[in-house]
């Protein structure tokens, strides 16, 4: 029985405790900036400092793989550079025409848009191999849904393509797009849009119903994320801003120093996890508190 409470409180500390980290936590923005070849990084209070300026040639898409380092996609040369925590930079991988958005998938895959050549390129290693190239014109920000399909913006003819696992296109969506760029989802499932031609940000359901959810101080959106706490970032490419909205729309200026055609956003927590949302890969905290709950629920029963 002593050996019972012990396990228990061991449980339970190790609860509190991934409780208690995980509420002193505050999230880092990044963002690429495309017309200065670097890549800003913005405390949660909007503080900016420059987070790498070598290696870059106008910088796009960023993607952060499991262990926190950072991948940008290099517009210009159609390079993917990586950086570590530290900032040190190396060639991930080359070939590509013009390499625009970025995405990981639950195993540690990472696809890259190539605007250029109308197609979506899957790293795995280092080594590249067409995932699709069908349905894609000027293809530029994408994002996994919890059920591992590929949500892809084709700027070129304004619509939103879904790929299965095996790379099976469907059109999700083709109304209330002009000019998408930008992809994100919430922790409910729902995708958000960036349009960078009508300035508006739009949100689908999972069965595609749209909504207009921001449509005011947007200046050619492109980049989105959203934060732990819900609240969706918008880097304004036209105006050099980085917006923050609240989950029912409101928005606010988040930062305005450090930024040069701000393109994509990635986040993590200020030690460096990547933000995990409630419908992604979960956190080693969530991890944690359901094999604990587990642990505990499995010791009362057995009482």
């Amino acid at each position: 029985m002593k050996a019972k409470h012990l396990l228990i409180a061991s449980v339970a500390g190790l609860l509190l405790g991934g409780l208690g980290t995980a509420a002193s936590r505050a999230d880092i923005l990044y963002v690429s900036n495309n017309g200065s070849d670097s890549i800003a990084k913005f405390a949660s209070d909007g503080v900016g400092s420059v987070f790498a300026n070598t290696g870059l040639s106008r910088p796009s898409g960023l993607a952060f793989d499991s262990t926190g380092n950072l991948y940008a996609a290099n517009n210009l040369g159609g390079t993917i550079v990586k950086f570590t925590s530290g900032g040190g930079g190396s060639v991930f991988a080359s070939g590509l025409a013009s390499s625009s958005g970025l995405a990981f998938d639950s195993a540690g895959s990472l696809y890259a848009a190539d605007v250029v050549f109308n197609r979506i390129v899957k790293l795995t290693g280092g080594v590249g191999a067409v995932f699709a190239s069908t349905g894609l014109n000027q293809p530029y920000g994408m994002a996994f849904d919890s059920t591992g399909n590929l949500f892809a913006a084709n700027s070129g003819n304004s619509t939103i393509e879904k790929f299965a696992s095996g790379g099976v296109a469907s059109v999700f969506a083709s109304t209330g797009l002009s000019g998408p760029v930008g992809t994100a989802f919430d922790s409910a499932g729902n995708l958000y849009v960036a349009n960078v031609s009508n300035n508006t940000i739009q949100k689908f359901t999972s069965g595609g119903v749209r909504s207009v959810f921001a449509s005011t101080g947007l200046n050619q959106p492109s980049g989105l994320a959203f934060d732990s706490e819900g609240s969706l970032y918008v880097a304004n490419y036209g105006s050099n801003t980085i917006v923050k909205f609240t989950s029912g729309g409101v928005g606010s200026v988040f930062a305005t120093t450090g930024l040069n055609r701000p393109q994509f956003l990635a986040f993590t927590d200020d030690v460096g996890v990547p933000l995990r949302l409630a419908n992604q890969v979960p956190e080693p905290a969530s991890a944690v508190l359901l094999l604990g709950g587990a642990a505990l629920l499995g010791l009362r029963r057995r009482r």
